[in-house]
């Protein structure tokens, strides 16, 4: 990234941070979801958090991170990217964000040439000063594969960047399987079948496969997860109630089926396809 660059998203950054929200420090938040939250306990902010997905689970991983930074915070997001990040797994998408609670205002949209201008990146946007309620509340780092600059020591200083800054550092690694890391906890999402749907052949909540692979402070575990876009919370999938048709009638006619779909089908994706 040129120093032209890194200068105007100093800038970009400051004129985020004139319109930050002071949240009043809490160290932790939840998920919202009762068997999760019981069995991982409160999550951290102020660290890092790795989330993996193959690159065709991009719309579900990024809704999947929305969620989260809506539940622990109101300040500005500062969300970087490579250039090739949308030629797969899309363009992140504005009334997509929102869906998941997170203002698209408060977003800050960056590009770098490759996972090495990414890194150099998220040095420059974490917030610096004496009070570490002020700036940005949270960074995305997305990158693609396993490229040989993000290995433990780069990730040891998003660790320290994050706590230092009093932000929150999101790690979004895309098509890769998990790699050594010094993130407090990992988790990898896919696209889960949406089950809570409120009427035949409707849109039902966004859901997730959620699994944490590791987790420094506490256990580890596997659940489906919706997205409740009214409370901004994660919830265990609702029970649905499935009228049985005539059997003279057909899959396609029946009207108290209700067809199961992923989350890319029944629900603005907070990405969609470039092109």
């Amino acid at each position: 990234m040129s120093d032209h660059a890194v200068a105007a998203l100093r800038r970009s950054i400051a004129g985020l941070e004139s319109v930050s929200v002071s949240l009043g420090g809490e160290a932790s938040f939840s998920l919202g979801h009762a068997a999760a939250d019981a069995a991982l306990g409160p999550l951290r902010r102020h660290a890092l958090h790795e989330i993996v997905a193959m690159a065709h689970q991009a719309p579900a991983a990024t809704g999947f991170v929305a969620g989260l930074i809506a539940r622990l915070e109101r300040r500005p997001v500062v969300w970087l990217r490579q250039d090739s990040a949308g030629a797969e797994g899309g363009e992140l998408y504005a009334p997509g964000l929102a869906a998941f609670g997170l203002d698209p205002n408060r977003v800050l949209a960056v590009r770098g040439r490759d996972p090495l201008a990414v890194l150099k990146a998220a040095g420059d946007a974490f917030p610096r000063g004496n009070d570490p309620r002020s700036g940005i509340g949270a960074v995305v780092i997305e990158l693609e594969g396993a490229p040989a600059c993000l290995d433990l020591t780069a990730s040891r200083r998003l660790v320290l960047a994050a706590r230092d800054a009093g932000a929150t550092a999101f790690l979004l690694r895309l098509g890769s399987s998990p790699a050594p890391s010094a993130a407090t906890i990992r988790w990898s999402v896919s696209a889960a079948p949406s089950e809570g749907r409120m009427r035949a052949h409707g849109p039902g909540r966004p859901s997730f496969a959620v699994t944490v692979l590791r987790n420094r402070h506490g256990a580890t575990g596997q659940w489906v997860m919706e997205w409740d876009s009214h409370a901004y919370s994660f919830r265990e999938p609702l029970p649905v109630a499935l009228v049985p048709a005539p059997a003279h009638r057909s899959d396609q006619t029946q009207p108290g089926r209700i067809r199961s779909g992923t989350i890319a089908e029944a629900w603005p994706a907070a990405r969609r396809a470039s092109g």
